[in-house]
């Protein structure tokens, strides 16, 4: 069974065939970087369904479910009220490391994400996600590196050609961004610009043309 980190609750409807949501690596907020600059941890809070608003109510899961609403894609966050679909969900990040941001002290750039893929390509292996949601760009350009391509073919299936690019439509300033989408097999990829990118508003975001066969997944 793979080892790479999940922050989400398993679930039958997760464990096989569900919602991958992935980032770059986990955060570390300053509040975390204090406690252990003092040699102390803080603890983990209990795992529960990836829409929980009552548990690690970060600012990433909480852009991530903004965006689902904008396509039209409402899940439940409140305890006891979660179905299926909000079972479906599980989050993950390609790297297993924590740091403050991508330029801290352990810089996170595309080689290191092509080298660190051990992990993330066998918990793909796995749960084998019906959908997975990169948030950021350079992920799915990892998955596509020459170096781990026949790897990814042979966990999910063929590469029938290039990403598809979505352009958002124009933010204030004129600046666009793009949603990329592209199948391996059975899975649906799409990929999202990071949370933190400057300029980026969640009406472009609900602007990218959700493909209905990718919606269909989610939806169901």
């Amino acid at each position: 069974m793979a080892s790479h980190h999940v922050i989400t609750k398993d679930y039958p409807e997760n464990l096989s065939g569900g919602i991958m949501v992935c980032g770059i690596n986990f955060g570390y907020s300053a509040e975390e970087e204090a406690l252990d600059a003092q040699g102390k941890t803080k603890a983990p809070e209990p795992l529960s369904f990836f829409s929980d608003e009552t548990i690690n109510n970060t600012r990433f899961r909480t852009r991530v479910l903004n965006w689902l609403s904008g396509w039209g894609i409402q899940l439940e966050t409140q305890p006891g009220k979660e179905g299926p679909r909000e079972r479906a969900y599980w989050q993950t990040n390609w790297s297993d490391t924590q740091t403050r941001s991508v330029d801290s002290h352990e810089k996170i750039n595309f080689e290191t994400l092509v080298n660190d893929a051990d992990g993330i390509l066998e918990l793909i292996e796995q749960r084998r996600p019906s959908v997975i949601m990169f948030v950021g760009s350079q992920l799915i350009e990892a998955l596509n590196d020459i170096r781990l391509r026949e790897r990814v073919e042979t966990i999910l299936g063929p590469r029938p050609g290039n990403a598809q690019i979505v352009r958002s439509k124009p933010g204030s300033n004129g600046s666009t961004f793009k949603m990329l989408l592209q199948t391996f097999g059975d899975t649906s990829i799409v990929s999202l610009p990071h949370p933190q990118t400057i300029g980026l508003i969640n009406e472009q975001v609900a602007s990218f043309s959700l493909p209905e066969e990718v919606r269909a997944k989610i939806l169901r």
